[in-house]
């Protein structure tokens, strides 16, 4: 027989640790505590809640999280929670949880479908996941329904081999195209970089620096300074400013040797801030000895058409994907697009 608990206090040393180290084991996750522990108590909106099963020795075997995050800057109050760090220890699948022993669902549906919950009663709203789609059928089990998002993928391509190996979701056909792009980008763009980056008024600046202007949509992320400061760890993030406009800006995620420096977050305000931002990335991609440039492109906002032309027109390879959100379905109201300022600065926590 399991035990459940329902907790925000801060969880200790000792219980983070075993969280995680479950967590990682079972999902091929490589996430450092300290990451861990910034993610779930440093949230402009506090902490997370987190729900745990334990077994009556107290051994930790299963566990879930929301943790807040502080939304747009709309008149109407709203703190969306994001769902994270969920799983089950294969030995206990089958077990009952204390006080539902008459319940007719798995001890891990439980377990979710109380935390969400207890998150709805305290105003959490909207509560919200990333999954794949063979994922979808389990997580509707908790109320969660999908969200889909289209988007374009743009790859600027430094070292042709290991992106061709590493870069995921691509059929045989699509890794060769990837693999003869990148003798050209390598070729090309690395010296070019080097020049334009030095003369076209771009700069790094402290990712908090200044906030950022505020979206019209109530769901958008990560604009006011403590917001930045948490969620863009130093040192593993560059921002890249334009002396040409205070309001232009990107954020990118560095790359090393086997991932792509990632672009994040971003506002340009036409085609000229791009030509004048990309070769900045492509020049630290470079010093990071990474696999190329990585550009996720919402198709719901404004100047994506303008910004995956001008990209293309360089080179790039962009190819249509779609990423699904699952929404809670005491939250129907955002299960439209238009109102979220969707970018990867929600998919990006890993180290």
């Amino acid at each position: 027989m399991l035990n459940m608990r329902i907790t925000r206090a801060p969880l200790s040393e000792a219980e983070n640790s075993v969280i995680l180290s479950e967590y990682n084991r079972l999902t091929g996750g490589r996430i450092p505590l300290d990451e861990f522990v910034r993610w779930v108590t440093k949230s402009p909106e506090g902490p997370a809640w987190h729900a745990i099963l334990q077994t009556d020795e107290g051994r930790i075997v299963g566990h879930t999280s929301v943790f807040p995050l502080r939304a747009g800057r709309s008149p109407s109050r709203i703190i969306p929670g994001k769902s994270e760090y969920s799983f089950l220890h294969e030995d206990f699948r089958k077990e009952k949880i204390r006080g539902y022993e008459s319940a007719g669902r798995p001890a891990f549906i439980i377990l979710l479908d109380q935390l969400f919950q207890h998150c709805h009663e305290r105003g959490w709203s909207p509560i919200f996941a990333s999954t794949n789609e063979k994922n979808q059928v389990f997580t509707r089990k908790v109320g969660l329904r999908p969200l889909e998002f289209s988007l374009w993928e743009c790859l600027l391509v430094l070292k042709p081999i290991g992106a061709a190996k590493r870069t995921p979701n691509l059929g045989q056909a699509q890794r060769a195209a990837l693999f003869s792009a990148g003798l050209l980008h390598r070729a090309v763009w690395p010296s070019m970089a080097r020049v334009l980056a030095l003369s076209n008024g771009t700069k790094s600046v402290p990712v908090p620096a200044n906030g950022i202007e505020p979206s019209e949509k109530p769901l958008s992320f990560f604009e006011d300074p403590v917001s930045l400061e948490w969620r863009y760890i130093d040192g593993q993030y560059l921002r890249i400013g334009l002396a040409s406009s205070t309001l232009d800006y990107a954020i990118a995620k560095r790359g090393s040797s086997d991932r792509f420096l990632r672009v994040c977050q971003w506002r340009l305000g036409s085609q000229k801030s791009l030509y004048r931002v990309l070769p900045f990335l492509v020049r630290e991609a470079v010093r990071d000895g990474a696999l190329g440039v990585r550009w996720a492109v919402y198709e719901q906002d404004q100047s994506a058409h303008r910004l995956v032309a001008g990209m293309k027109r360089l080179g790039l390879l962009c190819a249509r994907r779609t990423r699904i959100v699952m929404v809670h379905k005491n939250n129907e109201k955002y299960l439209d697009g238009a109102l979220w300022g969707m970018n990867d600065s929600l998919w990006s926590f890993d180290p």
